[in-house]
């Protein structure tokens, strides 16, 4: 954990414990359901990342992460594609109330 989203960052980005805690509880309150902390690492890394491809290697990453815990291509794409609609029209939809 705890290494860079994106191969051109130079040092890995460290989050802190109660980071994960607050979004955790955030996605359980908005979206009622639960994200392991590896994927959830991947979210809070690609939601403060200024990219305009950000949520494609996001989705990418979360496909991987699930097919090494043994999950279908299939529930693996479904799963990352659900996860990155739901958090990246959030992100938009706060971005136009500022």
């Amino acid at each position: 954990m705890n290494e860079p989203l994106d191969e051109k960052e130079s040092e890995p980005v460290i989050i802190p414990g109660f980071i994960y805690k607050i979004w955790k509880t955030r996605i359980k309150e908005h979206f009622e359901m639960e994200v392991e902390n590896d994927i959830l690492e991947v979210l809070i890394k690609t939601y403060y990342v200024r990219s305009t491809w950000k949520w494609q290697r996001a989705y990418k990453s979360i496909v991987e992460l699930m097919l090494r815990k043994g999950y279908s291509k299939k529930e693996s794409d479904n799963y990352a594609k659900s996860i990155i609609r739901m958090f990246d029209a959030n992100n938009l939809r706060s971005q136009g109330e500022d």
